[in-house]
């Protein structure tokens, strides 16, 4: 991630982001997960901020 930079500031911000579903079975099927995946990656490209990376827990 760049610095980014505004009329009066300078900046680096970045967030750790930990999504635990209520019922997590579901996301063991790959298809659910590369979803849920696709969904995060479409959130950031409309909202402009970047995901460095991104991983679903495949066993419990």
């Amino acid at each position: 991630m760049t610095i980014r930079r505004t009329a009066h500031a300078v900046y680096d911000t970045k967030y750790h982001l930990v999504w635990t579903p209520k019922c997590r079975k579901w996301i063991k099927r790959e298809d659910i997960g590369d979803k849920a995946k696709e969904i995060f990656l479409e959130v950031s490209e409309h909202y402009g901020f970047e995901i460095q990376e991104i991983r679903v827990a495949e066993q419990f």
